[in-house]
């Protein structure tokens, strides 16, 4: 049985406008001309098993925490249902409560004015957690996300980093099967982001359910088993990040700088070109190119290239990545060259 389950879940929100006169704000119900519906979830179906990072992908306002917020029982569908650990997150809300450990981005989880044990002790106890097992159980998690030498410090003192950690120690405090990362890598720097996704990791191995929410699309190739792709607040795609690389028919690419004859270079190059940027001040231009067969490709593109008259400033060969097939399924705008991998 899965951990997580959402069948045909669907969240639409009611758009209010500014009243147009003082007296409409005495309505109690907006009338049909001032309101329209944003689906923010639109019919997902997905499912996370135990031990499985599930990685839910999408751009900013594509439906990813309002799916986070469904599963942690602080929204309800408007249709659909979902499930943790057998439980439906309607009619069995408290029995949801107590299985899930939840996350979410851009919000202060932790009381920056108590110390970092005192914040631990205080959530326990809201989870009905014996003074022992707090007590046990704090050492345990500020000793594993490297916090042990500050627990006694007040949280205001803490970094972004270590606020982040003591966050996540604050969702694992009763040691729930399922978690709800909303972004948990938002606003760290790469070090912490790194030990993040590593911690992550080892609570895939102890047997965890998590539902990973990110726009990160390294993050989600490095520590998801599996991924879907939200874009509109619909499930476009869902598979492993190299079943989905394969799917999308996303291939390698050739990044040049080419200086010289670029337009003759350009025919030469063919249909093969996948962007061609604009001519800067020192009549440089970045050049994208589908590549195949990786570096046998390569060879071939910079040959055709130099023959027609183009000096090659600059060249790197890029592996097809899960940002790729994620612009290819999601039809996004290509980036140019020489964007960092």
């Amino acid at each position: 049985m899965p951990l997580i389950e959402t069948v045909h879940l669907t969240k639409h929100f009611e758009r209010r406008r500014p009243p147009r006169r003082p007296w409409d704000l005495l309505r109690r119900r907006p009338t049909e001309e001032t309101d329209d519906l944003i689906v923010a979830v639109d019919n997902v179906s997905l499912s996370v098993e135990a031990g499985e990072v599930y990685g839910l992908l999408g751009p900013n306002g594509a439906g990813k925490t309002t799916m986070a917020r469904m599963l942690s029982t602080l929204l309800e569908p408007t249709s659909g249902s979902a499930r943790i650990c057998g439980h439906d997150t309607v009619r069995a809300g408290t029995e949801v409560r107590t299985r899930i450990g939840v996350m979410f981005a851009g919000e202060r989880g932790v009381f920056w004015r108590l110390t970092g044990r005192e914040n631990l002790q205080m959530f326990g106890r809201l989870v009905f957690m014996d003074g022992n097992a707090i007590r046990r159980r704090t050492d345990e998690l500020m000793e594993r996300l490297g916090l042990a030498d500050r627990t006694d410090e007040l949280v205001e003192s803490y970094s972004t980093g270590m606020k982040q950690r003591l966050n996540l120690a604050r969702t694992l405090m009763h040691d729930p099967p399922v978690l709800l990362l909303d972004e948990p890598t938002a606003a760290l720097d790469p070090a912490a982001a790194r030990a993040t996704r590593g911690f992550v990791d080892e609570l895939r191995q102890e047997g965890k359910a998590i539902l990973l929410t990110t726009h990160n699309m390294h993050e989600a190739d490095e520590v998801c088993d599996r991924v879907g792709i939200i874009d509109k607040g619909r499930l476009i795609a869902e598979d492993r990040p190299a079943n989905l690389i394969s799917r999308a028919g996303v291939e390698p690419r050739l990044e040049l700088m080419l200086r010289g004859n670029t337009s003759a270079a350009r025919t030469a190059i063919g249909e093969a070109v996948l962007w061609w940027g604009e001519a800067e001040s020192d009549g440089a231009v970045q050049v994208a190119v589908r590549a195949p067969d990786g570096w046998r490709s390569a060879e071939d593109i910079t040959q055709r290239a130099t023959a027609a008259g183009a000096e090659i400033v600059q060249s790197r060969l890029r592996e097809a990545t899960l940002e790729d097939a994620y612009i290819e399924l999601t039809g996004s705008r290509l980036g140019g060259p020489f964007a960092p991998v």
